[in-house]
């Protein structure tokens, strides 16, 4: 169950059962974690982008588990986690072309970070993790827990989203409990996300690098760093995409990130006549006679700062999303730097099923 209090951040109240599975993460913790990870077992695990799912990435049995407990497509890959750019060399391919490894020593400067680069797997990363493809998504996750879970497996981690699939990412462990409390061993609290939204990645190219997923790294940051456009493959694929075919890359489903009640965009879609059983959701205050019209509003920045927009846009949408509100109208920003990826999110939310 849960409900909206009225203040900036929403409250879930779970069971029993899901609030024992929370744990502070303590040295005693992680070497409990890492303990369940080997055996095969999923663990909630906090990065600065959105709460991951984890499993040994080198495991077949305990990486289907994530796409159970998802109900993930088993065509859509997982991103994988190591502590280091040394532990990422071990499980990717990037020496046989020169131009793999110059691209990938750029894009590897980002890390820790939150940018995700999908280079010629290891076979030693379990096929399941990978969709059957030939590349793997991989990244140094930029939080110390995370990192410090990872330091203590001699294994890589596979970590998509912990929520179940095309539902709003989770930015706090009471969130991981809600969708996946029965599904997980263990959630480590490593407190609200930073950056809110999920990694940028890449493809590494002979053409250059390809953008697959605006997020947390901007494309004129990445643009600044290769020292020339960055080409952008990023797709909208549909649910019913051909389901034996490996997807190009993670979040590319036209529907995704969706509440279960309608979003709507402000400036692009039509709002009711009648706004008062309407959520609505703002980047920056707005004046209060305004605001009365609405069942309530939520404010995601003081000062109408993107990147505290990017940090609690999942949080608060779900919260909109578990009020009594009927419909949620959201705001909408320049397709530019950070504000590429809100919008990436905000569109794929919002996109009809």
């Amino acid at each position: 169950l849960t409900v909206s209090t009225g203040s900036d951040e929403s409250v879930i109240f779970t069971s029993p059962m899901e609030e024992s599975i929370i744990a502070e993460p303590t040295s005693e913790n992680l070497a409990k974690a890492a303990g369940f990870l080997q055996r095969g077992d999923l663990v909630g695990v906090p990065t600065e982008t959105v709460y991951g799912l984890a499993a040994n990435a080198t495991d077949d049995d305990a990486v289907t588990k994530i796409y159970a407990a998802k109900d993930r497509p088993p065509t859509n890959p997982l991103i994988i986690h190591v502590a280091s750019v040394k532990h990422a060399l071990r499980w990717c391919e990037i020496d046989s072309q020169a131009w793999v490894r110059k691209q990938f020593d750029i894009a590897a400067k980002f890390w820790p970070g939150p940018l995700t680069v999908i280079v010629p797997r290891s076979k030693n990363i379990s096929s399941v993790a990978t969709a059957g493809g030939d590349s793997v998504g991989i990244r140094v996750p930029n939080h110390p827990i995370a990192l410090a879970l990872l330091e203590r497996c001699d294994f890589p981690l596979a970590a998509p989203s912990a929520n179940p699939s095309n539902y709003i990412s989770p930015t706090t462990a009471k969130h991981v409990a809600f969708g996946l409390g029965e599904k997980v061993r263990m959630i480590i609290d490593g407190g609200p996300c930073q950056c809110g939204i999920e990694s940028t990645i890449i493809k590494l190219d002979p053409r250059g690098p390809q953008l697959m997923r605006a997020g947390g790294v901007s494309l004129d940051v990445l643009e600044n760093a290769f020292g020339h456009a960055i080409g952008n493959s990023v797709v909208s694929a549909d649910l019913d995409s051909d389901p034996t075919k490996p997807m190009p890359s993670p979040g590319q489903f036209q529907k995704h990130y969706s509440p279960t009640k309608p979003l709507l965009i402000a400036g692009v879609d039509a709002l009711p006549l009648d706004v008062s059983e309407v959520g609505r959701l703002v980047f920056a205050p707005i004046d209060q006679d305004k605001a009365d019209a609405f069942h309530r509003v939520w404010t995601l920045s003081q000062d109408g700062n993107l990147d505290e927009v990017a940090r609690n846009l999942f949080a608060f949408l779900r919260e909109a999303d578990q009020s009594d509100a009927q419909t949620i109208v959201i705001d909408s920003c320049e397709n530019t730097g950070i504000g590429q990826a809100i919008m990436d999110r905000i569109t794929r939310a919002a996109s009809p099923p």
